[in-house]
C-alpha cells in the first residue's frame, strides 16, 4: 500500500513556528529534566468543554512526581491536568485535585482518562485496565480558549513552569475528544484503530516545540488488550 505523502506546513506566527504534520509512528522525546522544554498543541476547537476523553502514551523511567497533559484557561490554570505521584494518579477539573490510588510497581504506557458533566463520572484507563469510577466536578464547564502543553504544568496562562515537575521521556498518540468516549471506541484507540480526537489529532497535529524537544520514531506500537472485555484478535 502506498503510503500517505505527510504534509508539513511551516506558519509564521507572532509567538514562533507551528508545524502541522501527521505524527503517526512518531513520538517526542524530552531527554532531560528543565523548566523550559516543552510541546504545545493547538487545538482544534476552543471550548467551553462539558466533556472530554484524552487519550496517550508514555515512556520514561523517571522515579518523581511528573506532569503529563496540561490544559489552562486565562481564569483556572489547572482547568484539566493529568499529574503522575509515585503510588497515585491525579486528575485536576476546574483547578480541582481527583485521586486513584495505583500500585507503585505499575509502568505507566497507555493513559484514557474520561469526564462528563452531566453526571461527573470520571473514567480512569491505564495499560488497557479501567480503575474504578469516581464522580467529580458535576456540572462543571472546562473553559474556552485553552492552551494545551505537554512535558510541564502550567502554574500561569502558558507559562510558570518547575522542573522538579517536569516530563522527561517519550510521549506519543496523544489525542482530545469534546465527548465521553464509548468502551468500544476505548478499545479501538488501545488496538491503535483509525480513530482520532476532535480537539487534538495526533495524526493531524499543530504544534510548537520549545527548548530541547526531538521528534523521533516510535520503537514500538503499544496495544492492550483489556481483561474486563471481549475484543476480537
Amino acid at each position: 500500500m502506498e503510503k500517505t505523502r505527510v504534509v508539513i506546513l511551516i506558519l509564521l506566527t507572532a509567538s514562533g513556528i507551528l508545524t502541522q504534520k501527521d505524527m503517526d509512528g512518531k513520538v517526542f522525546l524530552m531527554p532531560r529534566e528543565t523548566s523550559t522544554s516543552y510541546v504545545r498543541l493547538y487545538p482544534m476547537r476552543n471550548g467551553p468543554i462539558a466533556n472530554l476523553t484524552v487519550c496517550l502514551k508514555c515512556h520514561t523511567d523517571l522515579a518523581r512526581t511528573y506532569t503529563l497533559f496540561s490544559l489552562a484557561t486565562s481564569s483556572k490554570y489547572n482547568d484539566f491536568l493529568m499529574f503522575h505521584y509515585t503510588n497515585r494518579f491525579s486528575i485536576y477539573v476546574g483547578n480541582q485535585q481527583l485521586f486513584f490510588n495505583i500500585p507503585s510497581t505499575v509502568e505507566l504506557r497507555s493513559i484514557c482518562v474520561s469526564w462528563g458533566s452531566l453526571s461527573g463520572e470520571v473514567v480512569l484507563w491505564i495499560n488497557g485496565n479501567p480503575y474504578p469510577r469516581k464522580m467529580f466536578m458535576k456540572g462543571y464547564r472546562v473553559g474556552a480558549n485553552p492552551i494545551i502543553i505537554i512535558g510541564q504544568e502550567q502554574d500561569n496562562y502558558g507559562g510558570g513552569f518547575d522542573a522538579s515537575q517536569s516530563f522527561v521521556g517519550e510521549i506519543s498518540d496523544v489525542h482530545m475528544w469534546d465527548r465521553v468516549l464509548s468502551s468500544q471506541d476505548l478499545m479501538d484507540v488501545l488496538y491503535n484503530s483509525n480513530i482520532s480526537g476532535n480537539v487534538i489529532n495526533w495524526q493531524n497535529l499543530t504544534y510548537e516545540t520549545k527548548g530541547e524537544v526531538l521528534v523521533l520514531p516510535q520503537l514500538c506500537k503499544l496495544n492492550y488488550k483489556p481483561d474486563c472485555c471481549n475484543i476480537p484478535s
